[in-house]
């Protein structure tokens, strides 16, 4: 028994030491912003971690270190944007969480797999618990494998379908930056809605990925809790990863800057990362049946709708306005939480400019 206290005590230690400290580190707020400080704004994401997308009228809220503060308060004066400090000191907050994160894990360490919501699931339980509904439910669930990350995790997810030929498609994708830990619940939820109501299943075939970057998400847990990226090497050791989110072969940046650090960092090329390039050539071969792409974030209380470059419209953009705001009042209804529906690029960019960020 000694021994047993003595292996899960060094573990518990281990798990401390290795975790990166925010100590120090503060949350800043902006006010809500104006156009004209969009383009001062956009250009400090660049080299700072902003968290959210800042908008015309909505406030930034950025994360800087002790070093860092200095430097972007001095910013925010020089463009006459009031703000606040949010959280003075994230170290408490971060700690706090890991010790009731991994309370709560071993606390239900001995229970039988399911979908837990009052925690946050590692990748290894949530890939856990897709393989066992894929053997409870064979004649509707299927597991897929999509890609390995560079650190060997697997992309993997769920097909949910009665089988039915001919049936249109549904995506759902979570996590794909890895420290949004919250939005894996919702594809888990999903999950266990469609599997319980054949209604749901007729409706269409569902394709659920409950985390799009599972090197990244792994890293959050085990390192760095507000590490976004993947884990790719790139040619500066001490920054590895690319935002997997601006790595799909669209508008790619292909004249992007070697800044590595960046948590906006395209990649090498496009389609570079090994997540990214599965779940591309997935989604190109269901692209016939496929009705419905949703990719779930986090941070904002927003339910955006393409382009992300421009505001010019899409063809169907009232039919994705409409289902926007039907999903908006939804959640309204049972949360009682207002989410905004809107362009991805609104308060962004000018109409008709094509390279906002």
């Amino acid at each position: 028994m000694r021994s047993l206290f003595s292996i899960v005590l060094l573990m518990v230690l281990g798990s401390a030491l290795a975790y990166k400290s925010y100590s120090g580190y503060q949350v800043l707020k902006s006010a809500p912003l104006t156009a004209a400080s969009m383009p001062y704004i956009n250009r400090l994401s660049k080299h700072f971690d902003f968290w959210g997308t800042p908008g015309v009228g909505r406030p930034a809220t950025v994360m800087v270190s002790p070093e860092q503060a200095p430097l972007v308060v001095a910013a925010f004066n020089r463009m006459r944007i009031s703000h606040e400090v949010l959280i003075p000191d994230l170290g408490p907050e971060v700690e706090r969480e890991r010790l009731e994160r991994e309370a709560l894990e071993v606390a239900h360490s001995m229970k039988p797999r399911e979908a837990v919501y009052d925690r946050y699931m590692s990748c290894q339980e949530i890939h856990h618990y897709m393989r066992d509904l894929s053997a409870a439910y064979p004649e509707i669930a299927t597991g897929i494998i999509f890609a390995n990350g560079t650190e060997g995790h697997k992309v993997k997810g769920i097909k949910i379908s009665n089988g039915n030929v001919g049936q249109k498609a549904l995506w759902f994708d979570c996590a794909i930056h890895a420290r949004e830990w919250i939005t894996p619940p919702v594809c888990l939820r999903i999950i266990d809605e469609v599997i319980a109501d054949p209604a749901l299943r007729d409706l269409a075939d569902w394709y659920i990925l409950p985390v799009a970057n599972p090197d990244g998400y792994n890293y959050s847990i085990t390192t760095d809790r507000f590490w976004r990226k993947t884990r790719s090497p790139n040619p500066d050791p001490d920054c590895p990863g690319t935002d997997p989110n601006r790595n799909f072969d669209f508008l790619w940046d292909a004249g992007n800057p070697t800044d590595y650090c960046s948590e906006v960092y395209p990649g090498t090329n496009a389609f570079s990362e090994p997540e990214v390039s599965g779940i591309g050539n997935f989604i190109l071969d269901i692209a016939d049946s496929l009705v419905l792409y949703v990719a779930i974030h986090s941070y904002g209380e927003q339910i955006l709708y393409p382009y992300g470059h421009t505001v010019e419209p899409v063809p169907n953009v009232d039919q994705l306005i409409a289902a926007g705001t039907a999903s908006a009042d939804a959640i309204a209804a049972v949360a009682g939480t207002t989410y905004t529906v809107e362009n991805s690029a609104s308060g962004l960019c000018k109409k008709h400019l094509k390279n906002c960020e």
